[in-house]
């Protein structure tokens, strides 16, 4: 049973909310033609000509189908919330989004350089999406479950187990791969990398932590209950 702050703190409530708030929006504007997709969506042809605000903004649309994506996507959010932090959501979801379209822009430029017209289909193609933001989450969240105090073969299994279904379900979503693909592989070695540097070398997980706290401020009590009835019986005893 869930208790405490029930899943999340509040404020963990707050950022994931307005998080959702701000995707939904402007996902809502850009399907209602409010605001053209070509000033949110990054492409390689858009980062060449430095409209570098489209590797930020591309962050924030959702693709279709909606309710799937929005709703992994919350889920996600949540989870890395309650496993690796506040920090480690913001640091890999951005990291995880920008650094990953740059490398593999810088990736495709370079496959250009041997074949001029390698890939000419995708080099104004739009590219958006949370879906790189997922994975950077999901890499977080398994290298945390990865690296837990006394995580057994068993528990190690089961975490690959759950990104390859995780995986496979992102796909089902979209049926098809391309070369800008690979920027979730990318984000997702990004969301390990974030989270081992963050969390360091510990090896309990945010929920096993609080429970070892938990734990201790009732031992603690004990010993404190303990104490005062020792006293108590000592007073009586000197009394009489």
């Amino acid at each position: 049973m869930i208790s405490g702050h029930v899943f999340l703190r509040k404020r963990e409530w707050a950022l994931l909310a307005s998080l959702m708030t701000v995707v939904s929006a402007l996902t809502a504007a850009e399907r209602q033609r409010l605001i053209p997709l070509s000033v949110l969506a990054a492409s390689p042809h858009a980062v060449g000509e430095a409209r570098l605000w489209s590797l930020l903004t591309s962050a924030l649309l959702v693709q279709s189908p909606l309710f799937w994506s929005l709703g992994s996507f919350a889920l996600l959010g949540a989870l890395t919330l309650k496993v690796c932090g506040t920090r480690v959501l913001l640091i890999s979801a951005l990291a995880g989004h920008v650094a990953s379209t740059l490398v593999v822009y810088a990736l495709l430029a370079l496959a250009r350089t041997v074949d001029s017209r390698a890939f000419e289909a995708v080099l104004s193609a739009p590219d958006y999406g949370v879906s790189a933001i997922s994975a950077a989450w999901l890499g977080a969240i398994a290298s945390v479950s990865w690296r837990a105090r006394d995580r057994t073969l068993r528990g190690k299994i089961a975490t690959a187990l759950a990104v390859v279904a995780t995986a496979l379900f992102g796909w089902t979503l979209r049926r098809h791969l391309g070369f800008l693909d690979l920027e979730h592989v990318v984000a997702f070695g990004i969301g390990v990398v974030v989270a081992v540097r963050l969390c360091g070398t510990v090896r309990a997980t945010r929920v096993e932590l609080r429970a070892v706290t938990r734990r201790r401020r009732f031992d603690e009590g004990i010993e404190r209950d303990y104490a005062r009835r020792i006293s108590a019986l000592c007073a009586r005893f000197f009394a009489w």
